[in-house]
């Protein structure tokens, strides 16, 4: 972390470029509590969270990721056995749950997502870019190349395009969007998701070098350059560029500030620097009780404007 942000105090993982790769670039060690208290759903016989309870408890891939990359950081700074077993059961149930189409590996969605027109059966580049993370560094505890292998596939389902039932899109401008919610009438361009998925060719790259994923890499990056300005709203920020929805505050300080954070420490540019620092400055109390106004007052004036059109 550059020496003029080190008093900032947020959950930034390992950003260098090595091949081998350490604490994932968000340390999810501080969404542990969400795991303990079972704020997800059930957990199965082997300690994993579900989503929902009973019956309706269901794995989640994102979410199955997003726990074995932060029992992998527990591995590597408490020397935890039991994280690195729970690691690996995250690891052999993200297997169960993944589909081989042709030379591609992807993980499937159930249910049917209203908010973005998805039916059952969904794919998710979010999900493929933590899996591969996940995968890559299991891979590299455990030598099994299956895994290395099986990250490289789920990175050949990233180049099916959204209309062949893929995550790969591009917006009007020509720019490149990995797609966590691929909208049939999109693209969707929710900023989180695409940069976890960006973030697994980032750890693609690293461990292989593969230069068509760096090529991809860069025009992610570039994607970001052109389009970040578009999710500032002054006094904070938005989910996505089809609901246009203003995120949560969690998300604020927990993902889209970090985010930037490290996306600057991967790459230097000071664009991210700078969003990163504005929206960092926007957590506070005054701006909490401004977004939960504006999640009353903007549907209700949506709805009125599409009532005058």
């Amino acid at each position: 972390m550059p020496e003029e942000y080190k008093h900032i105090k947020l959950a930034i993982g390992d950003t260098s470029m090595n091949e081998k790769l350490g604490i994932y670039y968000i340390d999810f060690r501080d969404s542990l509590i969400h795991y303990e208290s079972d704020f997800y759903g059930d957990k199965d016989a082997n300690g994993i969270p579900m989503v929902g309870v009973g019956k309706d408890a269901q794995y989640y891939p994102i979410n199955i990721a997003q726990y074995g990359l932060l029992l992998h950081a527990q591995y590597l700074q408490e020397k935890s056995a039991t994280a690195l077993t729970k690691m690996g059961h995250c690891v052999a149930i993200l297997c169960t749950l993944m589909t081989q189409e042709g030379d591609t590996m992807v993980w499937r969605h159930d249910k049917a997502m209203s908010r973005f027109k998805l039916q059952p059966g969904w794919a998710s580049a979010m999900a493929q870019g933590e899996c591969i993370s996940l995968f890559l560094r299991w891979y590299q505890i455990t030598d099994e190349t299956k895994y290395l292998e099986y990250a490289q596939k789920a990175y050949a389902f990233m180049k099916i395009p959204t209309s062949e039932g893929g995550v790969r899109a591009y917006d009007q401008a020509g720019n490149l969007w990995l797609e966590e919610y691929p909208a049939p009438d999109g693209p969707s361009c929710v900023l989180n998701g695409f940069i976890y998925a960006l973030w697994g060719l980032y750890d693609l790259y690293r461990v292989t070098g593969d230069k068509a994923v760096k090529e991809d890499i860069d025009a992610c990056v570039q994607t970001l350059k052109n389009t970040l300005p578009q999710f500032d709203v002054g006094y904070w920020s938005i989910y996505d560029q089809y609901t246009f929805e203003l995120v949560r505050y969690y998300y604020q300080k927990n993902v889209h500030v970090p985010q930037l954070y490290a996306m600057y420490d991967l790459t230097q540019e000071p664009l991210f620097l700078k969003y990163a620092k504005k929206w960092e400055k926007t957590v506070n109390w005054r701006n909490y009780l401004l977004v939960q106004i504006m999640y009353r007052v903007l549907p209700r004036w949506r709805k009125l404007k599409g009532l005058l059109k």
